[in-house]
């Protein structure tokens, strides 16, 4: 019986984003870093170069005034003393008059770097125009942009393959023991893991699986014991009724009796197929059993009852359809199931259906929440939960049992549909 409920998020998916995430945060963090340290040393490299280009010109300005001017177009040399009356761009008469580097940013996008200076009452400024480096900048800044995206795609594209050896072992654990269909002595888990959390985990499971398999063969101990037990006071409660039936019996007495035949007889074979779920041998797949006569005999049985609350009862198989079922296993099952239908469901027929290997049972009645625990199911227009519950309980225990598949489709209002998968 499926379950409402939105499904866990991928560990493997959820680790390879993490990977992708810690990587970019690691490769922006090591590219600001970078880009940061250049542009200090930049600056240091520019400051140098336009310090060493003023002390070169004031030198040669004493030798020869003509050749002072430095030989590269992206620096000026403005001289200004007494009587010298050389105009001054705004920018500088702006500057603090004192010797110094400094850094303005005349226009938008345009950056100098001015270094001061004074020699014989002259002041000395050479302007540095820095465009080629600020390019050079930019240059480094878009390599480091694109160095950050090629690193997370190429992060991205093998963050799941790590993830996927990270979570190999968990995937490698669920697949064994998904396919551990019961085996006498399946293989240590253990032995499969490779990390110390999936090795932790795996010997967890191993000793949940010994616990299960120690209650498990306590279980099937004490039901056939009890299998035994109950055998002993059934015989006896039949052989006496063959002989109330022997002796001398009114119309109404043989009716009671056979209807204590046929109650007997249920029991025997509910005990026998709630211990042969209990062994895990409830299949019978050995076995062949003819449909029609099972669904006959069940209505058969069933057939004064569902009169009684005016409820018809419906087969659509066919006359030599047959499942690889345990009769008796599969007639509990079904009595159980039109039993259900016939008290609980409100409604006017209930309906047997074989479709190749699954068995289908319907009503048209009031439904109930097919979600919620046995103990707890209730039908529509019903105050307190009713005996569906325990009904139900025994066949999903049974075709657990019995390795059958087993799924309720139902909803408060309407009719129940019960689906036995038995391949």
């Amino acid at each position: 019986m499926s379950r409402r409920g939105a499904a866990p998020a991928s560990l493997r998916r959820r680790l390879a984003w993490l990977l992708t995430a810690l990587a970019l945060v690691v490769a922006v963090g090591q590219a600001a870093f970078v880009y940061w340290s250049a542009e200090r040393w930049e600056e240091q490299v520019i400051d140098a170069i336009a310090a060493e280009q003023l002390r070169l010109s004031i030198a040669q300005y004493a030798r020869d005034p003509a050749l002072a001017a430095p030989n590269t177009p992206d620096m000026r040399l403005y001289v200004t003393g007494p009587g010298e009356e050389e105009p001054l761009p705004e920018y500088l008469l702006r500057l603090p008059q004192a010797s110094g580097a400094y850094e303005i940013f005349p226009s938008p996008g345009v950056e100098y770097h001015i270094a001061v200076g004074e020699r014989d009452g002259r002041r000395f400024y050479l302007v540095y125009d820095v465009a080629e480096h600020e390019q050079r900048e930019r240059n480094v800044a878009a390599i480091l942009a694109a160095s950050v995206i090629v690193i997370a795609l190429v992060v991205l594209a093998g963050s799941d393959r790590v993830a996927r050896r990270f979570t190999d072992d968990l995937e490698r654990l669920a697949r064994e023991v998904r396919n551990d269909r019961g085996a006498a002595s399946p293989a240590p888990l253990l032995g499969l893991a490779r990390h110390a959390e999936s090795a932790e985990l795996a010997a967890a499971l191993d000793e949940r699986r010994r616990r299960l398999d120690a209650a498990l063969a306590r279980e099937r101990a004490f039901s056939a014991a009890a299998s035994h037990e109950l055998r002993t006071p059934l015989m006896q409660a039949v052989s006496t009724l063959d002989l109330l039936e022997a002796g001398p019996l009114d119309a109404q007495q043989r009716a009671r009796a056979a209807q204590l035949r046929a109650s007997l007889a249920e029991i025997t074979r509910l005990t026998t197929a709630l211990l042969r779920a209990a062994r895990g041998t409830a299949s019978g797949a050995n076995s062949s059993t003819d449909v029609a006569s099972l669904v006959d005999d069940v209505f058969a049985h069933l057939d004064a009852e569902a009169r009684a609350r005016s409820i018809a009862l419906r087969a659509s198989a066919g006359a030599d359809a047959s499942v690889r079922a345990d009769r008796d296993v599969l007639w509990i099952v079904l009595v159980n199931l039109v039993r259900n239908a016939i008290r609980h469901s409100g409604g006017t027929q209930v309906e047997v259906r074989l479709d190749a290997s699954t068995l289908v049972v319907s009503d048209d009645g009031r439904g109930f929440d097919a979600t919620s625990e046995p103990a707890q199911r209730r039908r529509a227009g019903e105050a307190e939960p009713s005996s569906i519950g325990l009904g139900l309980s025994i066949v999903e225990r049974i075709c657990e049992g019995a390795g059958w598949t087993i799924a309720i489709d139902s909803d408060l209002g309407r009719g129940t549909r019960v689906t036995v998968s038995l391949a």
